[in-house]
């Protein structure tokens, strides 16, 4: 983590481009209950081609789906089967959007390799020797536009070609060039810098940021610059569409708070946001604490008031990262609301015990420690409480939580860390 990137302030966009980016990231998931989203985008134009990506499609025509060999250095790999479904579903994408003649036959895309985090696979892949790519979520698809040209950086040969809804960020590192590191900075001030590994047949890389498309301001470190260069917004993408629509309840409270959430959060936002039913809704003040689940995955969404930006709300997503082929009943992690780090006055601090449980459990006794006991509806197997103010939260700190079905049968009775 890096709070000295050196970055100047946001630029605004015009209307026009942020009208249009935004009706095109919310088409099939819903209206959006608020308009103040930022948008990326920039103008695409023809892509002059590097010899080497030319080299690279003739040389593994024959053997589309293998791709080149993996280099250790860089440790980047493929993975046929998610690259083959991933370009794939991009290629329909393409055919339904009636785009087919702005991108080569999907017999001369060339998997190179994949990053996958999570459901969020990205395919790094050439097509006709072009550098594309295809991000693929368990609802949606993105794919960057082959002939557009890369955003560089001043003063760099590291230049953009996708900055995706779900925080992707990919492009190209011309030859001859040091990779350095993507750096990110949200306006809320979180921060993030992550080296850029590059394939040896293209330079194309990719970044899962998992910051906020709106609000996050990119730039590259290398070692011979005395600071941090600004990229551009990244060229459009060719298509981004929901192929495999999963909508979500978001009319409760419930909904609608994680609804809101969800979609303004500039930190860990999640893929397939639209698609998370809506958990336990906790409220007390200017406090909001809301889950969701999908699936096998569950997360955590926070709301409340930007201390250091007066009049703006934060929003905040906590995924899972234990899951349920770990621990069945495990306590998920999330920030202490109106913590004084943030800049809240002192004393408004408070803290949700949250945790994810037996999907047959309808009801849970949860018991601190010291006299106070909480009973909360278990939803889809979340649970959430605040934590008593005078409990100390320690890493070794735990409640005893039982959690028992429609028919009154235990279905979980154990300890569980607070934090």
């Amino acid at each position: 983590m890096s709070d000295d990137l050196g970055l100047p302030p946001r630029r605004a966009l015009p209307d026009d481009v942020r009208d249009r980016l935004r009706a095109e990231v919310r088409a099939g998931i819903g209206k959006p209950r608020r308009t103040k989203h930022v948008w990326y985008a920039a103008a695409a134009a023809v892509l002059v081609l590097a010899a080497g990506a030319v080299v690279a499609t003739k040389t593994f025509r024959e053997q589309p789906v293998a791709g080149p060999p993996p280099d250790p250095g860089n440790r980047l790999t493929l993975d046929p089967k998610a690259a083959t479904a991933a370009l794939d579903r991009c290629w329909a994408a393409v055919q339904t959007a009636g785009k087919k003649d702005r991108v080569p036959p999907r017999a001369e895309w060339v998997p190179l390799f994949t990053e996958v985090l999570g459901t969020d696979a990205v395919v790094a892949a050439t097509a006709a020797g072009k550098p594309m790519f295809c991000e693929s979520t368990e609802t949606t698809v993105t794919l960057s536009d082959p002939a557009a040209t890369p955003a560089y950086a001043p003063g760099t040969r590291v230049g953009l070609l996708l900055h995706s809804p779900t925080g992707v960020v990919a492009g190209v590192v011309d030859p001859g060039t040091a990779s350095g590191f993507l750096g990110s900075r949200t306006e809320g001030g979180d921060t993030m810098s992550q080296s850029i590994r590059t394939s040896p047949v293209s330079g194309q890389f990719v970044a899962m940021t998992r910051s906020a498309l709106w609000t996050t301001t990119l730039t590259v470190e290398q070692p011979s610059a005395p600071r941090a260069a600004v990229l551009p917004q990244a060229p459009p993408w060719l298509v981004m569409a929901v192929d495999r629509p999963v909508t979500a309840e978001r009319t409760s409270p419930a909904g609608r708070a994680l609804g809101d959430c969800l979609n303004f959060a500039e930190t860990e936002v999640i893929p397939d946001a639209a698609a998370y039913a809506p958990g336990p809704l906790l409220e007390t003040g200017d406090f909001q604490v809301v889950m969701g689940r999908l699936g096998d995955r569950v997360v955590v969404c926070e709301t409340q008031p930007d201390y250091r930006r007066p009049g703006k709300t934060k929003f905040r997503a906590f995924a899972d990262f234990i899951g349920p082929q770990t621990r069945a009943a495990r306590t998920l992690t999330v920030d202490t609301l109106g913590h004084p780090e943030s800049g809240a006055p002192p004393g408004q601090s408070r803290h949700p015990f949250v945790a994810a449980l037996p999907l047959t459990a309808t009801k849970a006794t949860i018991d601190f420690g010291i006299g106070t006991t909480v009973e909360a509806d278990v939803v889809d197997g979340m649970v959430a409480a605040w934590i008593p103010e005078n409990i100390g939260l320690s890493p070794e700190a735990t409640a005893h939580v039982r959690a028992r079905d429609a028919q009154n049968r235990v279905v979980y009775d154990g300890p569980l860390r607070l934090i």
